[in-house]
């Protein structure tokens, strides 16, 4: 984690639309979607707010270090 992210983090949650996640991760937000409606989820750790889903900037940033990690 840079010390960019660590700041980021600290600053308390920053909620990100599906379309925004998508765009940061250079995935189709119809991918995030797919990945949400799977048992069990895949992908960035999500919320569900009323009926709209957003993600916390620092689940996104934990999930891509996660993945590179991993890779």
């Amino acid at each position: 984690m840079t010390s960019k992210d660590i700041r980021l983090v600290d600053a308390g949650p920053t909620w990100l639309t599906r379309d925004e996640v998508g765009e940061r991760l250079r995935f189709a937000p119809k991918t995030l979607a797919n990945w949400a409606s799977e048992n069990p989820p895949r992908g960035p750790r999500f919320r569900k707010v009323g009926r709209q889903v957003r993600y916390d900037l620092a689940d996104v940033v934990a999930w891509q270090h996660a993945q590179a990690e991993a890779a």
